[in-house]
């Protein structure tokens, strides 16, 4: 019976770490459908009514300091780093406010360090969390001759328009966000950008919108784009966005990631390096990342970004001159001064996915490995049968460590190394109990 159980716990580890191994690269997650389609959670704005009777949802800190006014609808867990890169949780919402707490500041790599034995162990072997944008190693050489690559733009809410330029905050069936995503492909072509701008309809604007707006997702990369913009206007009072940059009045933009989908840590981290080179660039224009509840088709792949370009309250004109200085940060995130390619390069976004699916699996694996030593030492009460049901374990993942695998490539030394000396330290603790 005993030896039962400890057949059927194993079974059920392999299944979940086969699971996780087929979703090892980032170019396989497409297949997997985002969780908040079965459980319906809200991927809607507030609703029109609402906008026009201006009834906003507020972020605060704990001192009641205005963080964020927002016609998205804020929840518990929801996360927004500020333009000077603050991070802060939201921990409890009444009626429209969301009561928040400052959580650290963000630096480079937004990932954390935790103290866990097991995660220092995983960062010292390069299996930690890394940002999308690699460093700059290319600075001072001569610029690649590489052609300009591709990207892609689209609306899921077609009808968000600017009422000062506009006269309503929804026009039917193309708002004034068209327009600004016409001005973001102009300055784009400018710079000698290949872009696709897609201007599917995707009306009514409703929960459904970006059900319908996944078919336009998958038609865009199906064009093979380095990243796709999803490009909105927000709900919130004038001041919110409005911000004097270079000397002009502009709608600042935000950025908007979506909390349930399995690429959220690549596409925040995308997320927070364009930020980056946007601060360098025009300081100021990014006003923040908003981490919120939803999906946003963003598990189609990391680099889908969804923008938020002023508020209804703003002007159409700000919003254009926003969003191409934002076409300059684009453009030197992704090709750089004179074309050479800064953001990542093909296949980098893959292995770093390898990375975070394979710190997944060593963790679930951790968890096994403590299970079944438990489940031995309850059932035996002796650390001398550790080697016994152990030994063969270890020995195939040496054996695995050794084949090389095209993930564990950059490591594999260093894992090697450190499974034998763990077995080592394992076989010399048995040993000492025994002759206790």
């Amino acid at each position: 019976m005993k030896r039962r159980s400890l057949v059927l716990l194993l079974l059920v580890a392999m299944v979940l770490a086969g699971l996780l191994v087929q979703r090892m690269t980032v170019g396989a997650l497409p297949a997997i459908r985002p969780l908040s389609e079965f459980l319906a959670w809200p991927m809607e704005d507030i609703s029109k009514e609402d906008v026009l009777a201006a009834r906003y949802w507020t972020m605060v800190d704990e001192n009641g300091r205005e963080l964020l006014i927002t016609g998205r609808r804020i929840h518990v867990g929801d996360e927004f780093i500020t333009g000077d890169n603050r991070l802060y949780r939201v921990f409890r919402i009444s009626e429209r406010t969301a009561y928040s707490r400052f959580v650290r500041e963000v630096g480079a790599v937004f990932s954390e360090q935790r103290e866990s034995i097991l995660v220092t162990w995983l960062d010292r072997l390069g299996l930690g969390d890394y940002p999308a944008q690699p460093a700059a190693e290319n600075e001072g050489m001569e610029p690649a001759a590489a052609p300009r690559g591709l990207i892609g733009i689209y609306h899921t809410h077609n009808a968000e328009s600017y009422i000062p330029s506009d006269g309503d905050a929804f026009v039917v069936p193309k708002g004034g966000i068209h327009k600004v995503g016409r001005v973001f492909v102009e300055n784009l072509e400018e710079k000698g950008i290949r872009v696709v701008f897609d201007e599917t309809l995707h009306l009514p604007h409703d929960r459904g919108a970006y059900r319908r707006s996944r078919a336009t997702t998958e038609r865009l990369l199906a064009k093979g784009p380095d990243v796709v913009f999803d490009v909105h206007r927000d709900a919130a009072p004038r001041h919110v966005y409005a911000a004097q940059i270079d000397g002009d009045w502009v709608t600042q933009v935000k950025f908007v990631v979506g909390r349930q989908n399995p690429n959220m840590h690549l596409t925040r981290q995308f997320a927070l390096d364009l930020k980056r080179i946007s601060d360098k660039v025009h300081p100021n224009l990014v006003k923040g990342i908003f981490m919120g509840r939803g999906n946003f088709n963003q598990d189609l792949t990391p680099l889908n970004l969804l923008l938020e370009v002023g508020a209804h309250t703003n002007s159409r004109e700000a919003a254009k001159d926003g969003i191409a200085l934002f076409a300059d940060a684009v453009a030197l995130y992704f090709y750089g001064p004179e074309g050479e390619l800064l953001a990542p390069a093909p296949g980098a976004l893959e292995e770093t996915g390898n990375r975070l699916a394979l710190r997944s699996i060593l963790f679930l694996l951790g968890g096994t490995a403590a299970i079944v030593i438990g489940f031995i030492l309850l059932n035996t009460g002796r650390f001398g049968s550790l080697q016994t049901a152990l030994g063969p374990w270890l020995g195939k993942v040496r054996n695995r460590l050794e084949q090389g695998d095209r993930s564990l490539a950059p490591w594999q030394e260093k894992i090697r190394n450190g499974s034998l000396s763990m077995k080592d330290k394992l076989l010399q603790l048995s040993s000492r109990v025994r002759r206790k």
